[in-house]
């Protein structure tokens, strides 16, 4: 590990205050399901009352070490601020960690800073799983800060980087670090793959520091081929490691886990440990509709992503997934587990994985408090909830950040007292921006929202630090222009093509933002009803699209959606995607039946990169229908398609008179009926007018 001397860090101050009625943010749902339909409103200006945090200005954290990714922070019990950060020389996967620590109150300027190195390769700078900071009480009374980071490893013949989940330790407040050691002890798997013991599939980890002075750490593992969550503990401050324990044991309910969500760990006083995560449970009861699935779906085990936690899962009728979040709680001090309880019913049903795992919090009566994201339709975005009974049981889930889509947030809570404070990147917004909302009575209830980056800006993974008296939070996050994030997130291969491989991560052109602000204060927010996300509904008229036929019918042709006097049936897919490919066959069927009838069948791609593979795709499976190629994915912002297979029903007058998300086959009697009802002369699809009385 590299040890620098001390040095004071200087911040870049951004001048962005909050002003009342001049931040754009565009959260739905604040406060009840109720509020809604406020979301749907055609408004340009709608106003976010009752805000309760006034922030300082916006601080550049990262300009000492010129670009930053994946922050995270961590509280001191006598005060103290850590602070760190993932950098790069010129943005590139060469990661090293920066870790400030400063105390309560003091300028920015007056920090202690450290930078770390690994042996093992570079630290990376995933937002998802970004290295952790904790600190805990040890037995002489002095404080260890524990950092806990994944070291990646390019291995030929492996689609992703082997990954070595590593922790380092500082007992003098950060001024010296320890030599990392690996948490993970699966030598054997390692080994026979050809890889030092230290690497496997290790990532989407969390580290907490108990009151008792454990460190304890989980993480998503692929050791025994699906993924699946384990855990470790520490009671010497990180030096030595305990066995690992697989949290759930292999073929009992609920063992897989979505394999590219973080994990979360609280502990509370009495010494109970409780474990969160993305379970994923086979939905036995989704509706053949396509629709979201049924409450109640008993859970169980199906296809894993193998030794590789970063996989998303194939689609396809034969395996439709629900990707709910579970809590386990260990009263052994993680020895043992036990049985993991679901949360909340969203019953989102999802063959992937959405980067986007819950948030756990202890307060000092021993209440658990849960936050977490949901993509699912209709109901898509940022949930809190809370057990007072040791995860037993949890109260009924409060929206904090819901409308009819979402992108995925990623969700952080802290609790001091009677403050619960929960941020996230509202991913109702085409733009991401970071977003807070505070309780005051425990989570009873919840202020409106108020933001807390600026508009416009592609602001993305917030943390959060709330101070001992519990009026006061620090909120960090990592932020990009727009346009530089669209380039990385197009440049980014899709690992759903089974042949992509995946490079390190890179840094990239981000920074590291940091604010200040004091619960109790008083501002007014916008939001902008323009920029959210928000799918095509039946009964709403599809927006302009053109593009060019690849094959098909009509090749060579731009073909023209919306109000154009023809039903068409849309299909939104890909290559990669599995579902995509196996309903081809049906779609090919329903052209074939409906064509002379004047059905057109439009199937528009949305693979990145050129169309050589789209052409060929089609070309093999013979498809007569119109194929088009949308690499940079208008279709998707225009119809407000969140995930593909999608499908929908435009009607002569441009209006959807039907749709579905993932695979048709399970869909197809509703298909049929919609299109017949759309074929009938444009006639009988008129309003029947009264005569008028003489």
């Amino acid at each position: 590990m590299g040890q620098l001397q001390p040095q004071p860090v200087r911040f870049t101050t951004v001048p962005r205050i909050l002003a009342a009625g001049t931040i754009a943010c565009s959260v739905a749902c604040a406060g009840d399901a109720g509020n809604r339909a406020d979301n749907d409103r055609d408004t340009t200006a709608s106003t976010v009352s009752a805000a309760v945090v006034r922030f300082d200005s916006t601080h550049e954290l990262s300009a000492v070490s010129n670009v930053g990714a994946a922050p995270i922070l961590a509280l001191a019990p006598d005060g103290r601020h850590a602070t760190a950060w993932v950098s790069a020389p010129n943005g590139g996967t060469d990661g090293r960690l920066h870790v400030l620590v400063t105390r309560d109150g003091a300028p920015p300027g007056d920090g202690l800073m450290r930078e770390l190195t690994d042996v093992l390769g570079p630290i990376e700078p995933h937002g998802e799983a970004p290295p952790k900071l904790a600190w805990v009480t040890r037995k002489d009374g002095g404080l260890t800060l524990g950092a806990l980071y994944v070291v990646g490893k390019l291995v030929p013949g492996r689609r992703f980087p082997a990954s070595a989940l590593r922790f380092v330790r500082s007992d003098d407040g950060g001024n010296s670090w320890s030599a990392p050691v690996t948490v993970t002890d699966d030598t054997t798997k390692a080994l026979a793959e050809g890889l030092d013991t230290d690497f496997g599939s290790h990532n989407f980890h969390a580290l907490h520091g108990a009151p008792d002075g454990t460190f304890h750490v989980a993480w998503l593992d692929g050791r025994h081929g699906k993924s699946a969550v384990y855990a470790t503990h520490s009671t010497d401050g990180g030096v030595t490691w305990a066995p690992n324990v697989r949290v759930v044991p292999g073929g009992a309910p609920l063992t897989e886990a979505c394999p590219c969500c973080r994990t979360a760990i609280a502990a509370d006083q009495s010494g109970r440990v409780y474990l969160a995560w993305r379970a994923v449970m086979t939905d036995s009861a989704a509706p053949a509709d396509g629709s979201a699935g049924t409450t109640g779906a008993p859970p169980g085990a199906g296809a894993g992503a193998g030794d590789n936690p970063h996989a998303a899962h194939g689609g396809g009728a034969a395996r439709r997934t629900i990707r709910d979040i579970v809590v386990a709680r260990s009263d052994d001090n993680g020895r043992s587990w036990g049985t993991p309880v679901r949360v909340h019913h969203d019953d989102w049903v999802f063959d992937g994985c959405p980067h986007a795992g819950p948030s756990l919090a202890v307060d000092s009566a021993g209440a658990l408090h849960a936050a977490w994201w949901t993509g699912k339709p209709g109901a898509a975005g940022v949930f809190y909830s809370q057990s007072r009974d040791g995860a037993q049981t949890f109260a009924p889930a409060q929206p904090l950040g819901v409308a009819d889509a979402s992108q995925p947030a990623h969700v952080q809570l802290a609790v001091r007292g009677q403050s619960v404070v929960a941020t996230w990147d509202d991913g109702t917004r085409r733009v991401p921006q970071v977003v807070m909302r505070v309780s005051s009575n425990g989570g009873g209830s919840f202020a409106d929202a108020v933001p807390v980056s600026e508009s416009g800006r592609a602001a993305a993974f917030p943390v959060l630090m709330v101070s001992p008296t519990g009026n006061a939070v620090t909120v960090a996050w990592s932020e990009q222009a727009p346009d530089a994030a669209q380039a990385a997130a197009k440049a980014r291969p899709n690992m759903r093509d089974p042949k992509a491989v995946m490079p390190l991560p890179r840094v990239g052109n981000s920074q590291v933002l940091v604010r200040r602000g004091v619960i109790g204060g008083a501002a007014v927010a916008e939001r902008t009803s323009s920029d959210r996300v928000r799918p095509l509904a039946v009964g709403d008229a599809a927006p302009a699209y053109a593009g060019a036929v690849l094959t098909g019918a009509g090749v060579g042709d731009t073909v023209q959606l919306a109000a154009n006097g023809q039903v068409t049936l849309v299909n939104i897919w890909a290559t990669w995607c599995t579902s995509c490919k196996e309903e081809m066959a049906d779609l090919q069927a329903l052209f074939e039946r409906y064509r002379p009838s004047g059905l057109r069948v439009v199937a528009v791609s949305v693979d990145q990169g050129g169309p050589a593979k789209v052409q060929r795709f089609a070309q093999a499976e013979r498809l007569g229908f119109s194929v088009v190629h949308d690499p940079a994915g208008t279709i998707q912002a225009r119809y407000g398609v969140v995930g593909v297979p999608e499908t929908l029903l435009i009607d002569r007058a441009g209006v959807v008179r039907w749709k579905t998300a993932g695979n048709i086959h399970g869909a197809l009697p509703a298909a049929r009926a919609a299109i017949d009802a759309a074929l009938q002369p444009a006639l009988a699809m008129r309003p029947t007018v009264s005569p008028q009385r003489p």
